[in-house]
């Protein structure tokens, strides 16, 4: 699926607007707190029948994790994001920094296209690249996923995001870096 470079732009915008505008200045995001100062309910797979999972999903079969979007009165929304507690640590991490895309972006029914930015959007909440453009060349992906609490996989990601930003020599920061940054 093509997506415009501006379409992961507004993404990696959103994540550290995020960051900055509630105080994730650390490497390893608290996924968990950042959903909860947006006023999102978490609701483990664990806690619910499979029957109440399948009503509320409308799916037979369920993924790592889904969100529910409910418009209230007055332009208000409640959100929901449920998630499979039977995945490993990082792969939760990355599952609620995803859903936490969906609930920034207001996607009540969310497109193939949604989804695919939504991984982007977890890999950069997770990892940014302005974060992880000085491992490059310096520290290996294992030292990613140790310092950032996110999978190989995630880690690899990030890695080659950061490397191909220097190697394209698009390395200087955007405002938004910059201003995050700042913060550190």
């Amino acid at each position: 699926m093509y997506h415009s470079s501006s379409d992961y732009q507004n993404v990696d915008k959103m994540a550290l607007r995020l960051r900055i505008d509630y105080g994730h200045f650390e490497k390893c995001l608290d996924v968990f707190k950042l959903a909860k100062q947006l006023n999102v309910n978490i609701i483990k797979y664990s806690s619910l029948t499979s029957e109440q999972l399948k009503t509320i999903s409308g799916k037979e079969e369920l993924n790592d994790g889904f969100t529910i979007i409910r418009k209230q009165k007055r332009q208000q929304y409640k959100f929901y994001i449920f998630y499979n507690d039977s995945i490993g640590p990082a792969r939760i991490r990355f599952t609620i920094a995803h859903e936490i895309k969906h609930v920034a972006f207001l996607e009540e029914n969310q497109t193939e296209k949604d989804e695919d930015l939504a991984n982007h959007f977890a890999r950069y909440i997770l990892a940014p690249t302005c974060l992880v453009m000085p491992y490059v060349g310096r520290f290996s992906v294992a030292e990613l996923v140790s310092d950032f609490d996110i999978s190989y996989e995630a880690a690899s990601n990030a890695y080659n995001a950061a490397e191909n930003r220097i190697l394209s020599s698009k390395s200087e920061l955007t405002d938004y870096e910059n201003e995050f940054i700042a913060n550190l």
